[in-house]
């Protein structure tokens, strides 16, 4: 093996252009686990980083990380033939010499990196947490309660169930992590539950695209929260004996690792995965199936091309152009009217160019999806199930419009959804950038236009409120309350006043403390006069989607704040970012 280069240099183009001296080095291997023990000369009952014991894995202690000269050191005397004990002791292989024997700069027992689709979605999560727990919950059961899960926009609903699911992808994994705390909160031991909340705790935090080192002690708090509690799941009969598992004991490094690598998605396996559909299958599809080779290659050079010139084209759209320059575009977004806001709502201006809401990216159809739907409906269980929308209305209206009144008969535009812009954080980079929230009626079937019923989306959000609440007082939270939003409208023409777009929503209590079992904001609907708290606010108060999770199946009383819905929500509920909120 020539490593010439590494010792001594080799003149590199680099992306600049420029003409550079550089030492390519060894510094990272991506395998699994069965490779990593073969590359570092171990057995597989060990660990190929550190010198843990075959049947100490489990236990979450220190040990001593690999020594590469003591290796090599102990490889060589066994292959002269002398024995020493801490060869076996250290579950060393008899391979000599390995190909890193000579490598330059290189330790290849810190080259190893986290595998968080195979270590930690598919292995620890997937094959082990979701294993015990349907073995204490029961599979019925746990399939029911994936079907009754509220439908979240950006939260796959599995309405079959998983048991019947035979193979499964890293991304219905990560789906499976967003409401399997929630799910399995509902009964279950206090410690069963701070187990799962430590492990999707720290498969949260070790999916972060940036790191610091408050994310990177509250990933160790929450590894320390799991193996505190793990020992529930044998007690239960959901394990049988012992964790002494390769892929558990691997999350031990993931702290050294991403201090020394940084961020464990870039070398996460599901990219070249993911690559091997893009530039094999996918290539190979686009062909006529004969010498598919060179119609591979050919078709490869050309997305290549197109990927080239679109980037191009996203540098030249950040350029400053004058408007002068610019030809005259037409927007198919309509701009919110100004409202007449209630004391709690914000006062700051409207920017019509940017579409800037109080603070919040916020887009809405330009004209009601629904023109004329009559107030009856909107009150009515069978429509949005509104039952304080005319008294929500009057008293929206004002004592300076006392003398008129709505009536049932009234008809309304009424829009779908409003959608956000979710920013742009380092944590999480440009996933899930557009939030929903929806307020849809149910629909029957339709024979004549071969349509089948839909049930009501009335998604739960967070919206901006004047109320003092000592516990948020402070953080990212301050101001914010959760409710829910049945009906975004427009009121007709011959209204006083004419508000813009409005949204009838039914409050929750407010923000507390999260719960120290389940980690979750704990809610529950309030009331006022025997009835739901309602009221109608300017749409401009909505600030983002809030997922509810029933604290016990069957009952519409007290809700869990999901803060595992998406990234975003979770950096805002469990790390305090109030920049994850559209702003």
């Amino acid at each position: 093996m020539d490593i010439t280069a590494g010792k001594t240099g080799v003149p590199m183009v680099c992306a600049d252009s420029m003409m550079r001296n550089v030492w390519p080095i060894f510094a990272a291997y991506v395998a699994d686990y069965p490779e990593q023990c073969l590359i570092a000369c171990c057995k597989e009952n060990r660990c190929p980083i550190c010198t843990v014991g075959p049947n100490q894995r489990g236990d979450h202690g220190e040990h001593p990380l690999r020594d590469m000269r003591e290796t090599l050191y102990l490889m060589h005397r066994q292959q002269g033939g002398q024995k020493d004990s801490e060869f076996e002791d250290d579950g060393i292989r008899a391979v000599y010499p390995p190909f890193w024997t000579n490598l330059p700069h290189s330790d290849i027992f810190q080259s190893f990196t986290p595998d968080l689709l195979h270590q930690l979605h598919k292995g620890v999560f997937k094959d082990h947490l979701v294993s015990w727990c349907t073995e204490i919950i029961g599979k019925l059961e746990v399939d029911d309660r994936f079907r009754a899960m509220p439908d979240h926009h950006g939260v796959r609903h599995f309405k079959n169930g998983i048991s019947a699911v035979s193979q499964w992808t890293g991304a219905e994994h990560k789906e499976m992590e967003k409401v399997f705390l929630g799910l399995v909160a509902a009964g279950a031991e206090p410690e069963m539950v701070k187990a799962v909340r430590g492990l999707i705790d720290f498969a949260y935090f070790a999916s972060l695209q940036s790191h610091t080192s408050q994310t990177l002690l509250a990933m160790r708090d929450s590894l320390n929260i799991f193996h505190d509690n793990k020992q529930i799941f044998i007690e239960l009969k959901g394990r049988s004996s012992h964790f002494n598992i390769p892929k558990i004991h691997s999350l031990d490094h993931y702290e050294f690792l991403i201090r020394l690598f940084g961020s464990a998605d870039g070398f996460n396996t599901e990219s070249p995965e993911r690559l091997h559909i893009d530039y094999a299958k996918n290539a190979y599809r686009a062909s006529n199936r004969k010498d598919y080779i060179e119609q591979m290659t050919i078709w490869l050079q050309r997305q290549e091309a197109v990927a080239r010139f679109t980037a191009y084209l996203s540098w030249v759209e950040t350029l400053e152009v004058p408007k002068a320059a610019l030809p005259r575009t037409t927007t198919t977004v309509e701009p919110i009217a100004p409202t007449t806001p209630s004391p709690a709502a914000s006062q700051a201006p409207i920017d019509k160019d940017s579409l800037v809401i109080s603070h919040h990216r916020l887009s809405l159809a330009k004209l009601p999806a629904t023109r004329a739907v009559s107030a009856t409906h909107i009150i009515s269980q069978d429509g949005h199930n509104a039952s304080r929308f005319i008294p929500a209305l009057i008293t929206f209206l004002g004592p300076s419009n006392s003398r008129f009144t709505p009536r049932t008969f009234d008809t309304f535009g009424t829009w779908k959804r409003v959608s956000f812009k979710l920013p742009q954080i380092p944590e999480i980079g440009k996933r899930h950038s557009t939030n929903l929230v929806r307020a849809t009626a149910p629909a029957p079937a339709s024979f004549a236009q071969r349509r089948a019923a839909e049930p009501a989306h009335l998604d739960c959000a967070l919206i901006r409120t004047g109320e003092s609440n000592s516990f948020t007082a402070g953080t990212a939270l301050a101001g914010l309350r959760v409710a829910q939003v049945k009906v975004i409208f427009q009121v007709p023409s011959h209204y006083p006043g004419k508000p813009g777009p409005l949204a009838y929503i039914e409050w929750f209590t407010p923000l507390r403390r999260p719960d120290d079992t389940d980690g979750y904001y704990h809610l529950s609907r309030s009331s006022r006069q025997h009835g739901p708290y309602a009221e109608i606010i300017p749409v401009d108060r909505i600030v983002r989607s809030a997922m509810l999770i029933p604290q016990k199946w069957g009952e519409d009383k007290s809700f869990l704040l999901n803060s595992h819905s998406d990234g975003h929500a979770f950096c805002l509920y469990k790390l305090g970012r109030a920049d994850s909120l559209p702003t």
